[in-house]
């Protein structure tokens, strides 16, 4: 008996020395990295390491191959000491809720003025919660006016020479939807799902409008900026189909105007295009104020209990700003890098289509850096579907309702 308690002990002893890196049966040595599959991505992941073995030859990286988007299995994994990645990918409107939870590396005081000063502004900003930042962005995109000139012209929507008359201002905008409705053509496709919240977002931005406070306390879409923002999504529901998201329709040729990203691309541009397609910046609203677009957004995570916090530092920095790495990784898939080196690149400048998302990608706002972001983002959709469906043009009752919801969330998270 006393022999088994001893080896017990030593069992214990063991199995302590190893918490904090990768629980009892790992190694300290060993990092562990989240990867999209895909046969780019592996070579991409496979280069990197080669040339990261150089300045940490003592680090073992192990890659498992996950999608970027499964949320769900990475707060899962986060708990478990073995399977916990210390570097991952994940969408940046999840980053607030994990660093409230205490779950993500606070990168603040790692992130030097130059590394900073590599990314667009507001793609940095968007992985920040409470005044610090919690994430490098990693792969970006955002959302630009499409445009079917061909409509536009039949609409008598021309310039001087006869042209589409693209328009450049919401005021424009509007006028022309005028004259393609009544020309008995659709004007706007105007998304009606999970999609609305991204470019609602910008809506409210152009408007001088915050759907949140600065602390992330408190839900303001009584805001001034946000009612305007309602006022026109409500005044572009009149040329677009109400029933249904017409987003489809446009890539056939069926609708002058969608605001669309660069993943849809391939709809348009190619084997697959049904007309030429035109490509604009968002329209301004106030002239103050720059034309926002949206910001879809990838991050690289490093958590709180990473196994060897400069090894994954140093990794992270590298996939986030070595420039072959971003064009790499983000070309495949027609979204964009992060820094401003790589939105340079002749890739991008070259290309009439990319040149105007890239240029777009430095006037953009992330959506609310909230840790209750899912229910908010629920909240966005049913409220701006009512604004549309409403008969009136006093949306009091229904901002008061789901500024509610949303807040009610917030205060149980916080009491």
């Amino acid at each position: 008996m006393k022999k088994f308690t001893a080896i017990l002990l030593m069992l214990l002893l063991a199995c302590a020395a190893a918490i904090g890196a990768a629980g009892c049966g790992g190694s300290r040595d060993d990092l562990i990295v989240w990867w999209p599959s895909g046969k780019d991505y592996r070579q991409i992941i496979d280069d990197v390491l080669e040339d990261f073995k150089t300045d940490y030859p003592d680090v073992q990286v192990k890659v498992a191959y996950k999608d970027m988007d499964a949320f769900d299995a990475y707060k899962m994994a986060l708990q478990d000491d073995k399977t916990r990645p210390d570097v991952a990918i994940i969408d940046h409107v999840y980053v607030q809720a994990l660093a409230q939870s205490k779950q993500l590396l606070n990168l603040s005081e790692s992130v030097t003025a130059e590394l900073k000063a590599k990314y667009p502004e507001a793609l940095y900003n968007a992985n920040s919660y409470d005044g610090n930042v919690y994430a490098l962005p990693m792969s970006a995109n955002t959302v630009v006016l499409m445009v079917n000139p061909k409509i536009l012209k039949d609409s008598g929507v021309v310039d001087g020479s006869g042209e589409a008359d693209i328009p450049e201002t919401f005021e424009e905008l509007v006028a022309a939807c005028e004259k393609i409705k009544a020309a008995g053509k659709t004007a706007f496709a105007q998304p009606m799902n999970s999609f609305a919240a991204m470019p609602f977002a910008a809506y409210v931005s152009r408007n001088g409008g915050s759907m949140m406070s600065a602390d992330g306390k408190t839900v303001t879409f009584d805001d001034e900026g946000v009612l305007k923002a309602l006022a026109n999504w409500k005044e572009l529901s009149n040329y677009a189909n109400t029933n249904a998201y017409e987003e489809d329709k446009f890539y056939t040729g069926g609708v002058a105007f969608c605001e669309m990203g660069s993943w849809s691309l391939s709809n348009v541009t190619g084997a697959a295009k049904k007309f030429d397609c035109a490509f604009a910046e968002m329209v301004k609203i106030d002239p103050a104020l720059p034309n926002y677009s949206g910001l879809g957004l990838y991050s690289l995570c490093i958590p709180a209990k990473t196994r060897d916090k400069e090894a994954a530092l140093a990794l992270a920095e590298y996939l986030s700003t070595n420039k072959d790495v971003q064009l790499r990784f983000n070309q495949a898939k027609n979204l964009f890098p992060v820094t401003n080196e790589a939105l340079g690149d002749e890739y991008y400048t070259g290309n009439d289509a990319l040149n105007v998302f890239a240029a777009q990608l430095q006037k953009v706002t992330p959506r609310p850096a909230t840790p209750v972001w899912p229910d908010m983002e629920q909240a966005i959709i049913n409220m701006l579907r009512e604004v549309v469906m409403s008969d009136t043009s006093d949306f009091t009752d229904i901002v008061s309702k789901y500024n509610a919801r949303v807040q009610g969330s917030l205060d149980r998270l916080y009491k």
